[in-house]
């Protein structure tokens, strides 16, 4: 029994179990390090996030604010729904119909296409 008591004095049970308890302190704040440095990365990239959607929130409400205007309900009178305002003229343009192409007979097609 007293071999197997100098083999663990009292100072050294005390060594181990010190190195034992440092090595999971260190452990322990080397992963909460990392949790945070994780966390950390998370918390830019949803912020980043934030700010682009914020930002397209206010392209869309700019938008739906123009949509609303009298200036587009006159332009989509116009354009759209051909209307006019009292006094005015409806002017249509037509273009000219494009005149239609002679094709040779005897001519392959790529000698057809390049012939132009």
């Amino acid at each position: 029994m007293r071999r197997l008591f100098g083999v663990f004095s009292p100072g050294r049970l005390l060594l181990v179990a010190t190195l034992i308890a440092s090595g999971y302190f260190m452990f322990s704040a080397g992963t909460n390090f990392m949790h945070s440095y994780r966390l950390a990365g998370d918390e830019a990239r949803q912020q980043a996030e934030v700010d682009r959607l914020m930002e397209q929130q206010e392209q869309l409400q700019q938008i739906r604010d123009y949509l609303r205007t009298d200036e587009y309900v006159e332009f989509m009178a116009r354009r759209v729904f051909g209307l006019v305002k009292p006094g005015e003229k409806l002017v249509v343009v037509q273009a000219p119909a494009p005149e239609p192409l002679e094709e040779s007979p005897d001519l392959t097609w790529w000698q057809r296409l390049f012939s132009r």
